[in-house]
């Protein structure tokens, strides 16, 4: 792992388990990431869908973001890789302190309120300088952020594949919810875990789940692992137990049980 953090950016390339890689969250930078291993699910925003390996994503401060990696696509260690810039306000502000021929463009990369993917072309580019950043020591990471400044900051090249959400409390809540539920689902999740993340007690996020959707959140989160169990036996050649395991259920026959009652069949009669 290579890490550099100062008041003002943080670079940082990791070499991890898909599992350990972070759950849902947002905060007050600019985020950068290149996915150099690993494929899988994407929530930013308003938007959920696939990525994989070469992907470079430049999400805005505010808006919440995961990534969850499939274990099967990993390296030969079974790790994903990749680089990760954060960016404050502070350090866009003072490269356009520095001069009109570089504010003009901070002024533009700051007016990206959204969250984009870059095109083939363009994410080679950003791609060549991160991989040269990991042999840089920090003040020579300057010089090649003010690079990527400048790179983003010109025109085309990119898709939004996210937008913060302005929602009422209870939609915002929700939101939190599903994104959680998207970004975890194949891991061990609790009531008290998810009630923790939206800042509610258990009993008070049991009632207001209840009250919102009609159903228990177990009855929620057990249909959303069935849609993705559903996925996984109609495109992979997994086995039944691998599956189950694979969706976040720790127990073969009540994950039949929990499929039959959604689906009218068994896993196997599915596949």
């Amino acid at each position: 792992m290579s890490q550099t953090e100062n008041h003002s950016y943080t670079f940082d390339c990791v070499h991890l388990a898909p599992d350990e890689q972070i759950g849902s969250h947002q905060h007050s930078t600019w985020e950068l990431s290149y996915v150099i291993t690993g494929a899988g699910m994407r929530t930013i925003g308003d938007m959920t869908e696939p990525f994989s390996s070469g992907e470079v994503v430049l999400v805005p401060p505010g808006i919440s973001h995961c990534w969850y990696f499939d274990n099967k696509v990993t390296d030969t260690e079974g790790k994903i890789e990749n680089i990760t810039l954060l960016l404050d306000n502070t350090f866009l502000n003072n490269c356009a302190a520095l001069g009109s021929e570089l504010s003009e463009y901070a002024d533009r990369f700051k007016k990206n309120t959204s969250a984009v993917k870059f095109t083939k072309e363009k994410s080679g580019a950003i791609i060549g300088i991160l991989k040269k950043m990991c042999g840089e020591n920090a003040a020579e990471r300057i010089a090649s952020i003010i690079k990527l400044i400048i790179l983003i900051g010109e025109s085309g090249g990119m898709k939004v594949v996210g937008k913060s959400q302005k929602t009422d409390k209870e939609k915002e809540r929700m939101q939190q919810i599903q994104t959680y539920v998207v970004c975890n689902a194949k891991r061990n999740i609790t009531l008290d875990d998810v009630a923790r993340h939206i800042g509610m007690n258990r009993t008070s996020f049991c009632i207001f789940f209840k009250r919102t959707t009609g159903q228990t959140f177990v009855t929620y989160l057990n249909e959303h692992r069935i849609r993705l169990a559903c996925q996984l036996l109609r495109q992979k050649k997994m086995s039944v137990s691998e599956i189950c395991y694979a969706v976040g259920f720790n127990d073969v026959p009540y994950f039949n049980r929990v499929f039959k009652r959604c689906n009218g069949v068994t896993p196997r009669k599915y596949k």
